[in-house]
């Protein structure tokens, strides 16, 4: 399983235990084969990475209006393991 870094914790660990959330047109999204660029984040560190404004710098761009992020951000919060690779509804 490949490895990847949570922008909120900076833990590494399995992509299966992390959510991807992507950058797109439309604004942030959630869902693995998004297009545009990606993040990944443990549920649960939203808040973290929010703090430590982590979104918009790896994403290479503005994450969108701050209620439109801190509403995405809840949503994988609340979701926990349930973002595991089969459970997420794309």
């Amino acid at each position: 399983m490949p490895i990847r870094t949570c922008v909120g914790c900076r833990r590494a660990d399995d992509q299966a235990a992390l959510v991807r959330l992507a950058l797109t047109a439309d604004g942030l999204v959630v869902g693995r084969t998004t297009p545009g660029r990606g993040a990944w984040l443990h549920p649960g560190c939203g808040q973290l990475a929010l703090r430590r404004r982590a979104l918009g710098r790896a994403l290479r761009g503005d994450p969108g209006p701050a209620e439109a992020v801190a509403a995405v951000l809840a949503r994988v919060d609340a979701g926990g393991s349930a973002w595991a690779i089969g459970a997420e509804s794309e």
